[in-house]
């Protein structure tokens, strides 16, 4: 279908949370005039198709294969990245051959719905997200009054850190950002200059993003029928002149996001803390093993009331015009609310995901190999900060697009601290981007 028809079918729905979002496109969005089919027989069961990148999704699929003899769900790996699985789904449902299920990162999820990708699954999932998600995590999923897709985790915020550095450094667990700064500052004068505090990563979108929900900012919300931009608001300022004096100061490290540079750091402890999220346990305990027994976790510093921002997290959704709704959504339901799917996702103990439903999160504990952290409870940790997740955040309608500007931008500014620059450029992506997609966007 090409563009002009895409776009003039559109219809922007008044949004719940400040934040509008597309209710239908492309001439249908809940499958009222379509097939539908629930679960089949163990001689003829309904066949459904799902795609993922994720760790532990295959297996998870064969789990509930075994116990669904009605369902049959065919599993297919995609690439990560926002230019692989994405643009593989989106290719996929406008050829009118896409799977069944997808799953969906938070940040994603407005984006696909404005391009007509996801089904409006209320009917099907409305009751079972209300029943298990925290409003925080339902914000990023119900988008104009309508439930999009289905929660699997949630992942607040917080810090890691090496305790026997800590200790040696004469280090107190900062709980406020000027305590941060203040043990920055004793880090590199008790190391002779040797170790920083923490590796910063300020090309990161999604840690700025985190870190600029938890200071207050509502970087995308509605006016009417209309999406509001903010990305230069002025907690985002704040954020960005804090870490822009420490990166100027020399207080912090500041290696590009996932590189082999910040591997270094921390291996060398030359970086004895990081800033992730919930599910950052596993891969610092499968990046650096040999640190065993040294990590331990906590909440993020804040900047006076304890909140924190989300980073990550994933859903289920079903895609525009699955014609086995039911069926894929008994899977999704199966996935995201019962035990015996955490067990099967999370079984090679890699992941350190936290369920959104928080009647899992001891399945998931379980799982897990705590004595990488001293015998740390993580789940408790990353559990109690839950409820202190910024509520009223939206993800953009353009997410991809502005993204890969924004890093554009951070990238230029790590040497120099000026990451407002990066901001600013945002703002004016996501703008563009907003109309060229042909939504209305509120001046």
């Amino acid at each position: 279908m090409h563009t002009t028809s895409r776009t003039s079918s559109i219809a922007l729905a008044a949004a719940v949370v400040s934040l509008a979002v597309l209710a239908t496109a492309c001439g249908g969005n809940g499958g009222e005039d379509r097939a539908d089919a629930g679960s089949g027989t163990a001689g003829k069961p309904v066949e459904i198709t799902y795609w993922s990148w994720m760790p532990g999704t295959k297996d998870m699929a064969a789990a509930f294969n075994k116990s669904h003899p009605g369902i049959k769900v065919t599993f297919a790996e995609i690439p990560a990245g926002l230019n692989g699985g994405y643009d593989k789904i989106s290719k996929a449902v406008k050829a009118g051959n896409a799977p069944d299920v997808v799953n969906v990162e938070y940040q994603a999820v407005p984006d696909l719905v404005t391009q007509g990708l996801l089904r409006d699954s209320s009917a099907e999932l409305g009751d079972s997200v209300e029943s298990y998600a925290p409003e925080a995590v339902r914000d990023l999923v119900e988008l104009g009054g309508k439930t999009w897709a289905s929660p699997y985790d949630v992942g607040p915020q917080t810090l890691y850190y090496r305790t026997d550095l800590f200790e040696q450094y004469g280090i107190e667990i900062p709980t406020t950002w000027d305590e941060f700064r203040t043990a920055a500052a004793k880090v590199k004068t008790a190391s002779k200059g040797e170790a920083r505090l923490l590796d910063f990563w300020g090309d990161d979108t999604a840690t700025w993003a985190g870190l600029a929900q938890q200071a207050g900012a509502r970087w995308y919300g509605s006016s009417g029928d209309a999406w509001k931009v903010n990305i230069t608001d002025p907690a985002t300022k704040k954020v960005a002149d804090y870490w822009k004096d420490l990166v100027r100061q020399d207080l912090v490290l500041n290696h590009k996001a996932w590189s082999p540079e910040a591997t270094k750091a921390v291996t060398d402890s030359r970086a004895i803390a990081l800033i992730g999220a919930s599910w950052s346990a596993g891969s610092i305990r499968t990046t650096y093993p040999k640190q065993q027994g040294k990590w331990a976790e906590a909440p993020l510093p804040h900047w006076g009331e304890p909140v924190t921002g989300a980073v990550g997290g994933s859903a289920f959704a079903i895609t525009k015009d699955s014609r086995k709704a039911a069926a894929a959504a008994e899977f999704i339901k199966w996935a995201t609310t019962e035990e015996k799917a955490v067990e099967a996702r999370l079984a090679a103990g890699t992941s350190s995901a936290l369920p959104a439903a928080e009647k899992l999160r001891a399945t998931a504990r379980s799982t897990f190999d705590a004595s990488f952290f001293g015998g740390q409870d993580i789940y408790a940790v990353a559990g109690e900060q839950v409820p202190a997740i910024a509520t009223g955040w939206s993800w953009s309608p353009v997410h991809n697009s502005t993204t890969m500007t924004m890093q554009a931008e951070f990238g230029k500014a790590q040497k120099s601290g000026e990451f407002w620059a990066a901001f600013q450029a945002g703002q004016a992506a996501a703008e563009k981007a907003i109309e060229d997609r042909g939504l209305k966007l509120a001046k």
